[in-house]
């Protein structure tokens, strides 16, 4: 084989290499099942069925069950008890027989474990009450007042939010648990879930009791959460809190607040932020369920609690972006993401026929199992997020895309990754510098040419392989810190293999110093990013540098060495820019 045969070789395994690395492991098909409206409906009545139908004679649920050895734990959580409460009260909002009557018997339950003092309430099993219990409860003692219209639990509800509203320091930290022995609460003590189920409870009764104050202990909670909760409490990393989502909805729809942008700049940057965080995580379980998944994402499978609390946040944060036009590029990418775990949760849920091999059948069926183990919250969390779908399909279809890197940074990666400056070093060096000007123009843009022809296919190639624009700009972002790495660290080839006179414009100015690999896989992520005419002007960028630099490809010209460090220089520029758009892209929605 020829010299150039061998380099052209070694050229097309790199981008076969960097294609593998990119679309196999950098953004690997995306599961994410087709839901209708029906067999959301159907879900969702399915899991409020086996919380009704597992109910206990003394208002209980049954905690956790083991469906191979039939075996039901004596275990119990006060807790998770309000959650399933407030689960049912919203099903038996979307009129799902049997829910409310459920959660009512529940109710009764919990009202038998009440303890109150000067002018509140709160519901324990031992001598410490969790602030946890009282904003479930809570939550749910509204869900039903909407439900039902019946006002009979108005002053448990206020009994119940002054607890929480003394329970919360200046600053908006949550205690979360009071001392019935010392009859105090408990200082310096949070939890991380605590402090978003209050925030959700108190901002919900606001909503139906807007003169009493609850929205601004709210506010001062919402604030924490969105801007030093996480550096407060020593919170890494940080937290993808699925309640702040709740209260954050609850928050853009307070009557006070001011329509078309009820949210703050920080509650803003709080929805992003928590979409990005909890948007990765479901991209990432509908990865590990593709083709293989399993090889490039590991075995991990959520519970149903798991599936249901990605579920909650999103359709949370997306209630708080409909609100709010300033998240209108955000709404598309949460609507998909919640339609996508919720997919995925129908598919796992435990169907009729399969629960008919099992020893007890009616404590299996519409439930979700890992290592054949389901809990009473698995089937809460996920029965909430079922129900919060069910707007977002009846709103569906949606405007796609995502928000995008800005251009200048797209355009720096491209320049950094062509490199024209260590392209320049590596050019035949006969001939004038005229001719070799020449060169670099025509090779320049024949490659330009053909890395945008390739580039068009930008969304056929993401529909094609079943990923995503956040996942192929992070394979992107990944393949151009690979090669501009690889440039920093080996000095550029004194001259490549080149054809004869003006060919060499194809060989090796446009193949392979300008078309570099690593940017054939790329361009799909700049034209799904910012479009055709962003990764036209960074290719032109690059072909007029290579131009003007063509001159200097002399092997002994004194520029040279200077030229080479250049060269490394604009390498670390494309290291830089592809770490951005990996961190851009984990936390997109």
């Amino acid at each position: 084989m020829s010299t150039i045969g061998r380099r052209l070789a070694s050229y097309l395994a790199a981008i076969l290499a960097f294609g593998l690395l990119a679309f196999g492991v950098g953004a690997p098909p995306e599961r994410c099942p087709h839901l209708t409206a029906a067999e959301l409906r159907a879900a969702s009545v399915a899991a409020a069925d086996w919380l009704i139908d597992n109910q206990n004679a003394d208002g209980t649920w049954l905690y956790e069950y083991d469906r191979v050895a039939d075996f039901e734990t004596d275990d119990y959580n006060v807790v998770r008890h309000a959650g399933v409460m407030s689960s049912l009260y919203q099903a038996g909002a979307r009129d799902i027989d049997g829910a409310i009557e459920s959660a009512d018997r529940g109710l009764e339950w919990a009202l038998d474990h009440l303890v109150e003092r000067d002018g509140w309430a709160g519901v324990t099993t031992g001598t410490t009450i969790q602030a946890g219990t009282n904003a479930l409860l809570l939550a749910a003692l509204v869900e039903r007042r909407l439900a039902t219209g019946d006002t009979t639990y108005d002053p448990l509800m206020e009994e119940l939010a002054t607890f929480l509203d003394d329970q919360v320091e200046p600053s908006g930290a949550l205690l979360a648990y009071y001392d019935l022995e010392p009859d105090r609460p408990r200082p310096d003590t949070y939890s991380i879930y605590y402090t978003g189920e209050a925030y959700w409870a108190l901002g919900r009764l606001h909503t139906v009791d807007p003169t009493a104050g609850w929205g601004a202990t709210a506010d001062r909670m919402g604030n924490y959460m969105a801007t030093v909760r996480d550096d407060v409490e020593d919170i890494w990393p940080p937290l993808a809190d699925h309640w702040s989502g709740y209260g954050l909805a609850e928050t853009a729809a307070f009557p006070d607040r001011s329509p078309g942008e009820p949210l703050t700049e920080e509650e803003i940057e709080f929805v992003r932020r928590q979409g990005g965080l909890i948007g990765q995580r479901v991209r990432s379980i509908s990865q590990r369920f593709g083709p293989w998944g399993v090889a490039v994402r590991g075995t991990f499978t959520p519970r149903g609690g798991g599936y249901g609390v990605f579920g909650e946040g999103l359709a949370g944060l997306w209630r708080a972006a409909e609100l709010d036009d300033r998240l209108v590029d955000e709404r598309a990418p949460l609507a998909e993401r919640t339609l996508c775990i919720s997919g995925l949760a129908v598919d796992a849920q435990v169907t009729a026929d399969e629960a008919a091999s099992y020893p007890d059948p009616s404590k299996v069926e519409g439930a979700w199992f890992i290592d054949d183990l389901t809990r009473m919250d698995d089937q809460q969390h996920a029965l909430s997020a079922l129900l919060f779908t069910m707007p977002i399909l009846e709103a569906a279809p949606f405007d796609t895309g995502h928000p995008a890197p800005a251009a200048w940074l797209w355009i720096l990666v491209v320049l950094g990754t062509i490199n024209p400056v260590r392209a320049a070093l590596s050019m035949p060096r006969a001939g004038t510098a005229r001719h070799r000007t020449t060169l670099a123009a025509l090779g320049g843009v024949s490659g330009s040419a053909a890395l945008l022809l390739v580039a068009a296919g930008s969304d056929w190639i993401i529909d094609a392989f079943g990923t995503s624009e956040p996942a192929v700009r992070l394979a992107a972002g990944g393949v151009c810190v690979l090669s501009a790495g690889i440039d920093v660290a080996r000095r550029p080839v004194v001259a490549e293999p080149a054809l004869t006179g003006l060919r060499a414009a194809i060989i090796p100015v446009a193949v392979p110093l300008f078309v570099r690999p690593a940017m054939l896989i790329a361009g799909f992520s700049v034209v799904a990013d910012r479009g055709m005419p962003t990764y036209a002007a960074a290719l032109a960028i690059s072909v007029v540098a290579l131009a003007a630099l063509g001159a200097a490809s002399i092997g002994d010209d004194p520029a040279r060495p200077v030229l080479v460090w250049a060269g490394r220089v604009l390498s670390f520029v494309a290291v830089a820019g592809g770490a951005l758009l990996i961190a851009d892209a984990v936390f997109d929605i």
